[in-house]
């Protein structure tokens, strides 16, 4: 593993590991783009009617729904029913008077929240008086960003010796040599990154996983076939490079040469690299689950120095190595060529700069802001502060999360949130017993791995040890490199180890929620746990509707198309007949032919392939949440149904909204709303709803997997 934010690294790792309930926003222009799914985290290349967005695109129609998570489709006075579009009708008033703040791509409720959370964590982050390693380690690192007279001081200092390092290469060898030497490569992706992460095959075990680094434009389908996505990101990241690498001695016209070379050589890399679509389909696992002896390594590294940079990260001891794409791996190994030794160079060099820029100067900084709002459509930079804190939070996870607790007590939450997890672990025993589709073989290991999921609340009780790091006085470059350094040896002292499940691998302050299949958790984590979701005072029926639903999917994930491949224990294991497994198959493939028939607006169709996983969980903890409603008397189901399209409401960019349909595992929101609700009686009694109204759905064309 390279010398670099390593937690960033491994949220792209493990991400295909990970499903969450909240909105995955379009990847930032940032240090180390990282992919979830839901980490993170299909076999069918995108349909031809999927669409692409030009810039003068109407994006105004759209069946069976217009797209009301976009701004402009939003007018004054226009009707709303609850029998047409629910989402509208629920958040009509919210979506015309809200705007997306400077800086972001969205405006939505998980946002709301996350307000809230960064609002307490920075009078942690200004408290002075506060004692303590936790307190100390995130103040110190929050000022160091928040210093720019030392960082406009420095300048590009830090980064001018590797640059010129790069530059002198002039040989295979010392190109290896260099790859090698992780201090002199600090930072600098070279082609092919390692570390350790959790095996598939044995979740209380590490693996060595090796893995190519990321591509410019992301998605390797982008190569092959530019949207106006792929567009966005080759002058976002064109124009960072010019405005980093120009202060470093380069024309603009060499830039350009220079990234033109790199654009045509991932050109070839994604060729055999998994694009979006194929990391969102449930056979992800099959892809990327192989395993290698150290022995069979050799083929891929001819050429490559592969072995010699395993010791350098200390993986080269591993009994085995996964190895995600293998394909890609093998033909970096064929390009690692002296015919290729300038364009490396220039490889390393332009996502290099890229990826230091946001820990430089002022200079760098902007730069860095206005490639990030060109990629995600948004305008103008958020406070200082504010990204300061999401820095923090980045690096820094487990200080800050265990200063924010020091501050603000959360063990009345988790006691409350950990009884209502159970309460719906007990009706999903329910629900699976009912289930008449299984056999009972297949049942009783369904029910096996219900009983056996943890319950992981609000926040964990073993962390991380930060105790040997030290960021007093030191320069923000500096505290990026000795917090790399921390990462490196945490991650490589698990070589051939075992995993420490107490030990949470997220930050908590997030406003989302995850079912990780690895160690068969649900996570419900505090930085969720604010209003619409959960506050003092809610009624039943609202705290059903938005956070018992969350619990409800997460829950859910366990026995959807990616969960359901995984056993008890969280290991990659067939535990289905064979029968059960094919009926289970298609009953999902109705519910992604019934996504596959709506387009978000002309031209552009959901992919109901894509988005599977998140849509069943949408689904199955609505079911669950209204199976205990039915045990309450006077249930309020209007302000519950209300509850949950609340939690939903989003608006989005143009470009966000593009990100969300093409590149998102979860339906985009006014369709995780409107379709997730009308496929039960209990909402189409409350509100009336008939056949001919745009909310109804006959019974014999839902698409309930459970």
């Amino acid at each position: 593993m390279k010398k670099r934010i390593i937690s960033l690294l491994m949220t792209t790792v493990l991400g295909v590991s990970l499903c969450s309930c909240g909105p995955k926003a379009q990847e930032p222009v940032a240090a180390e783009p990282t992919e979830t799914v839901e980490e993170p985290a299909a076999t069918e290349t995108v349909s031809e009617d999927a669409g692409a967005l030009d810039a003068d695109q109407d994006m105004s129609g759209g069946t069976p729904w217009v797209d009301s998570d976009l701004k402009d489709n939003i007018t004054e006075g226009m009707e709303v029913s609850a029998k047409d579009d629910f989402y509208l009708y629920v958040n009509y008033e919210w979506l015309k008077n809200t705007d997306i703040p400077e800086g972001r791509g969205s405006a939505n409720s998980f946002s709301d929240v996350s307000d809230i959370t960064k609002s307490n964590a920075l009078e942690v982050l200004k408290d002075d008086t506060l004692t303590g390693h936790d307190a100390e380690l995130v103040q110190s690192y929050y000022n160091a960003i928040l210093d720019w007279d030392a960082r406009d001081k420095t300048g590009l200092t830090p980064i001018e010796g590797t640059v010129e390092t790069i530059r002198s290469i002039d040989s295979m060898d010392k190109l290896s040599e260099f790859i090698c030497d992780l201090d002199a490569a600090m930072f600098v992706p070279t082609l092919i990154n390692c570390g350790n992460t959790i095996s598939y095959e044995d979740a209380e075990s590490y693996i060595a996983y090796i893995n190519n680094d990321e591509l410019l434009l992301s998605d390797p389908a982008e190569y092959s076939n530019r949207t106006e996505m792929g567009d966005r990101a080759y002058e976002a990241y064109l124009g960072l490079s010019k405005a980093m690498l120009t202060r470093l001695g380069y024309s603009e016209d060499e830039v350009t040469a220079m990234y033109e070379d790199v654009i045509a050589f991932e050109t070839k890399i994604a060729e055999v690299s998994l694009t979006s679509a194929d990391q969102m389909s449930p056979d992800i696992f099959d892809k990327i689950n192989n395993v290698y002896t150290p022995d069979e390594l050799d083929q891929f590294s001819e050429t490559f120095p592969l072995k010699e940079f395993l010791d350098a990260c200390d993986v080269g001891d591993s009994k085995s190595y996964i190895i995600f794409e293998p394909e890609v791996i093998k033909l970096i190994n064929e390009l690692y060529t002296e015919d290729n030794l300038e364009t490396i160079k220039n490889s390393m060099l332009i996502h290099y700069v890229i990826s230091v820029s946001t820990y430089l100067d002022s200079k760098s900084y902007d730069a860095y802001i206005e490639a990030k709002n060109i990629r995600n459509g948004s305008v103008g930079r958020e406070a200082d502060e504010q990204m300061a804190y999401d820095m923090v939070r980045e690096a820094l996870t487990t200080p800050m999360d265990r200063a924010y607790l020091e501050r603000y007590d959360a063990s009345e939450k988790k006691e409350r949130v950990t009884g209502i997890c159970n309460d719906v672990i007990d009706v999903y025993r329910e629900m699976l017993q009912e289930e008449d589709w299984l056999s009972e073989e297949t049942r009783e290991k369904a029910i096996e791995k219900l009983d056996s999921i943890t319950i992981n609340a609000v926040y964990p009780e073993k962390w991380l040890d930060f105790s040997s790091m030290d960021l007093a006085g030191k320069s923000l470059y500096d505290c990026e490199k000795e917090i790399s350094d921390y990462y490196l040896k945490e991650n490589s002292s698990h070589t051939n180890g075992k995993v420490d499940h107490e030990i949470w691998n997220f930050d908590i302050l997030e406003a989302n929620a995850y079912y990780n299949p690895q160690d068969n958790s649900i996570n419900i984590i505090l930085g969720l746990l604010e209003s619409p979701f959960y506050y003092d005072g809610m009624s039943d029926e609202e705290l059903y509707g938005g956070l018992g639903v969350v619990i409800g999917h997460e829950i859910s994930h366990a026995f959807d198309t990616n969960g359901a491949q995984f056993d008890k224990d969280g290991n990659y294991s067939m535990w289905w007949t064979e029968d059960d497994y094919a009926a289970f198959n298609e009953r999902a493939a109705r519910l992604i032919d019934y996504y596959n028939g709506m387009y978000t607006w002309e031209g552009q169709a959901v992919q109901g392939n894509n988005i599977q996983t998140e849509a069943i969980a949408d689904m199955t903890g609505m079911k669950a949440m209204l199976r205990i409603a039915k045990s309450k008397d006077d249930f309020d189901y209007d302000k519950f149904f209300t509850s949950n399209a609340t939690i939903w409401r989003r608006l989005n960019t143009r470009e966000n909204e593009y990100y969300s349909v093409t590149q998102d595992p979860h339906p985009v929101h006014y369709l995780r709303a409107n379709v997730t609700l009308q496929q039960f009686d209990e909402f189409l009694d409350t509100y009336g709803i008939v056949e001919g109204d745009g909310m109804y759905l006959a019974p014999e064309d839902r698409v309930l997997v459970w």
